[in-house]
């Protein structure tokens, strides 16, 4: 079970051999034995200690045990576990560095291996001591997260919106407030310090208007009270940007401690839950370490073959398999990054759904859970209003036809920023009008297997084109070439409306229809693309 992973960016002052000694200090102080630094940057390949402690490590150096760069490292401590029979803990500290001259970094992962599926005794999540050890030693990069507790007030409440509403942002924020009597039923800097590297921790503090600052975020994103609130990542789903919150309030806290759980490892779960499968995917393990050793091998004795005039078969059967292996780490790296998209996807929709839930059963909010929903469902609202009143923005408009029409229409955020831009447009109605038909009867007669000349029709006369009238350089090919499920399709097929060199009065609609999955996408929406 996969139950801690981070990565960090450090700048060390003696380079990636600091690292290893502390690494090394760490393991040592685990086994209650010395562990020689030299021998594990040069690699163990399984020293044993007592109390059934194990040690592994590899690292990218050539054969005079000199460092390879791009510089790999991994060091890996394993053992059982002191209560429960049948499982092990295995701990991984990988390392990567460019050049010489460059940050280290420095990935974290905790598991545990289970004899059987009769090995159910639940875990206390947790992270290793060494995470903060390294933060507190080892110079990390400014953007890392949890490296300081942060406050928010009625001065900050502004900022802090717009950090949680941010597209960018890649970390959870955990937002901790004081009870009435002016106490934390868990320290923010001791929740500082089991998120640091993975999520940033904001403190409300005993004393502040709380109603203030609920007038600028919403009851959806503060805590009040002793409550507990994780902001997730923010998402752009079929009705504006959302962030799923999991809020603890206080009784859900006192509930925790009653039943002799830790609040801090309760928190750092819930957190990790998200982030633990994408920097997982980062981690430098002991089998990366080890491909990487394999590639450079190869990539040796591919130049000793050559210099020494081995027989071309010989040099082909070394060149094959070096491009095997490299085709299968491209290989893994674009399902990781099918696998990441889809989640996102996933999200996007079940958001859209519980927001539709709440719209269709016409239920009146009572609750908390109840404000969310309405909550995410406002910029759906907005949009109607203002196509009823006949002016809706492009990007209303987008948002209202993904929402309708999830399994016909895909909207690309670059779609999206694009709609933003050109705010200024304004024929809303017809821009609406052409995205209504291009879901409706354009979608209708290609998924009914007619082809595009039939389908075009819809529009009328002069709306659509299947290609640009100019000659296309590669920039402008670039501009309308559009990333969908780590995929580029260039998307020349448009809708149109005005000629003119203006964003006001121009608009064009570049999509692409694939078949395979009967559905349609948007990559852009806005101005006259440039040829």
């Amino acid at each position: 079970m996969l139950v801690y992973s981070s990565y960090l960016t450090l700048k060390p002052k003696h380079q990636a051999q600091e690292i290893i000694e502390k690494i090394a200090s760490w393991l040592g102080k685990r086994c209650r034995a010395s562990v020689d630094t030299m021998r594990l940057s040069e690699g163990i390949r399984d020293l044993q200690f007592s109390g059934g402690y194990h040690i592994q490590s590899r690292a990218t150096l050539d054969e005079e045990r000199k460092v390879i760069f791009p510089f790999l490292f991994c060091a890996q401590l394993s053992h059982a576990d002191d209560q429960v029979s049948g499982r092990r803990w295995v701990t991984e500290i990988g390392l990567s560095q460019v050049n010489a001259d460059a940050p280290v970094h420095c990935t974290f992962l905790l598991k545990t291996d289970e004899v059987s599926a009769r090995v159910t005794t639940p875990i206390q999540v947790t992270r290793p001591l060494l995470v903060e050890q390294l933060v507190q030693s080892c110079n990390p990069s400014g953007d890392t997260p949890g490296l300081r507790v942060k406050r928010l007030n009625e001065e900050s409440a502004g900022a802090f919106l717009i950090e949680v509403e941010r597209q960018e942002r890649r970390s959870p924020i955990v937002l901790v407030s004081a009870s009435r009597d002016g106490k934390f039923l868990v320290a923010p800097e001791r929740v500082r310090s089991i998120l640091v590297g993975i999520a940033d921790v904001v403190e409300v503090s005993h004393g502040v208007n709380t109603f203030e600052i609920e007038k600028v975020l919403g009851r959806q994103y503060g805590a009040w009270g002793g409550a507990i609130n994780i902001i997730f990542q923010s998402r752009r789903g079929g009705r504006g940007n959302f962030c799923e919150t999991s809020l603890y309030r206080p009784k859900d806290l006192d509930d925790l401690i009653e039943d002799g759980k830790s609040i801090e490892s309760e928190i750092l779960a819930a957190v990790t839950h998200r982030t633990n499968l994408p920097y997982s995917w980062r981690h430098i393990s002991l089998d990366v370490v080890n491909q990487a050793v394999l590639r450079g091998q190869l990539s040796r004795s591919i130049q000793r073959a050559k210099q020494n005039d081995e027989s071309d078969e010989y040099v082909a059967l070394l060149v094959e398999a070096d491009k095997e292996i490299r085709a299968k780490d491209n290989e893994v790296a674009d399902l990781r990054l099918d696998k990441e998209e889809q989640d996102i996807e996933v999200r996007k929709l079940q958001a859209d759904i519980d927001g539709l839930k709440y719209a269709l059963s016409g239920r009146q909010s009572t609750s908390e859970a109840n404000e969310d929903g309405v909550s995410a469902l406002s910029p759906l609202r907005e949009a109607v209003s203002a196509l009823v009143a006949g002016n809706p923005t492009l990007d209303q408009s987008l948002t209202l036809i993904s929402a309708l029409f999830p399994d016909r229409i895909v909207v690309l955020e670059s779609a999206y920023d694009s709609a933003q831009e050109s705010r200024v447009f304004r024929h809303g109605k017809k821009a609406f009008d052409l995205l209504w038909n291009l879901v409706n009867g354009y979608w209708e007669a290609l998924a009914s297997g007619k082809g595009d000349m039939h389908a075009k029709t819809v529009f009328g006369h002069n709306a659509y084109a299947q290609n640009e009238g100019e000659v296309i350089s590669s920039d402008g090919k670039k501009r309308r070439t559009f990333l969908y499920r780590g995929h580029d399709i260039e998307m020349n097929k448009h809708l149109k409306t005005g000629v003119k060199d203006s964003a006001a009065e121009t608009l064009r609609i570049h999509f692409e229809w694939l078949a395979d999955e009967k559905r349609i996408v948007i990559g852009h929406c806005g101005k006259h693309l440039d040829f």
